[in-house]
């Protein structure tokens, strides 16, 4: 979707952690923030730990949103998407994350942005950890130490995977034990902060798999330009009749690269991308009553309009029709 359809917010818009919307909590577990305002709403559950913050992100908003901040300190930040499409801006670069996905960044320059699609529902677990308390864990003697270090000391950004990781069934099943405990108390917290700590441990282990015997990776920069590119064509002319071989051949790239590359960078499959603008288009021209579900269908290239409600629907979960009421 183009940025300038984006409502521009500061991060304390969205996530008020004003002194006085702090809950009175006894402990750094379970801190939780709401919000309900006309762009959406939101609840937000925080654990706090030495040096490490978790959060459990559900949110529905009604308007695209682009939300920016500054975070001082040097942080890895990693973000486990279970539902939505969100994107970040890092290093320089905006990163598309889908769901089921997962990835992870250091980025030393503070001004960092989220981006988050209208009519959408979020459900989201996002940790960050300081640079120097992941250091401490990973420990003086391992090659990953060096590497690290060295980028942390240059303040040389870390982009993460070119191709966002899965969500296996093990990380699905640390990160439901930890917001579905019901221990109480020091048991709790116990539970809570074991569990991060395996979740590290198990991200530790993929970068040494993909590190130890090469550099971090960094896409080559004419793949990233070409790749978001080709993004931009497709935000412009998602209304055409496209198919991978006119894109392929627009951009001198063959259908497979166009694939693969595609979704390494941005998550999603190229027809996904089509599609979610698609949608989001309609559901804009739905919000106007004086835009016929009959003409929205036709501005699509869809044959009729049941076959364009049908579509709606099962990309929504709602029919058009209920969009307009």
């Amino acid at each position: 979707m183009p940025s300038n359809n984006f409502l521009k917010l500061a991060y304390a818009d969205v996530f008020p952690f004003a002194p006085e919307a702090e809950p009175k909590v006894q402990s750094s577990l379970d801190v939780e923030f709401k919000l309900k305002a006309d762009f959406g709403s939101h609840i937000c559950t925080n654990h706090f730990f030495e040096g490490i913050q978790t959060s459990f992100l559900l949110a529905e908003f009604s308007s695209a949103l682009e939300i920016s901040y500054e975070e001082p300190r040097r942080t890895f930040s990693f973000c486990f998407n279970f539902e939505g499409n969100v994107a970040s801006r890092h290093c320089g670069q905006r990163y598309d994350l889908g769901k089921g996905y997962y990835n992870f960044f250091f980025d030393p320059d503070p001004a960092k942005a989220h981006y988050f699609n209208s009519g959408s529902s979020y459900n989201i677990f996002h940790m960050t950890i300081e640079a120097e308390k992941l250091l401490s864990l990973i420990g003086e003697g391992d090659p990953l130490y060096d590497r690290f270090a060295d980028c942390i000391l240059k303040e040389n950004g870390i982009p993460g995977f070119r191709t966002s990781l899965p969500l296996t069934v093990q990380v699905k099943s640390i990160i439901q034990s930890i917001r579905f405990c019901s221990l109480k108390g020091a048991a709790r917290r116990l539970f809570i902060e074991s569990k991060v700590f395996e979740l590290l441990a198990l991200q530790i282990e993929v970068w040494q798999r993909e590190y130890e015997t090469s550099d971090f990776h960094q896409p080559a920069a004419k793949d990233v330009e070409l790749m978001h590119a080709i993004r931009e064509y497709l935000q412009l002319h998602f209304q055409d009749d496209l198919s991978l071989k006119a894109i392929g051949k627009e951009f001198g790239i063959n259908e497979c690269k166009l694939k693969s590359g595609f979704k390494a960078h941005f998550g999603r499959t190229v027809f996904g991308y089509i599609q979610e603008l698609r949608m989001e288009f309609a559901r804009q021209l739905l919000s106007q009553k004086s835009t016929t579900i009959s003409l929205v269908a036709d501005k699509l290239g869809y044959r009729n309009a049941n076959h364009f409600s049908t579509a709606f629907k099962k990309y929504f979960g709602e029919s058009p029709s209920n969009v307009r009421s």
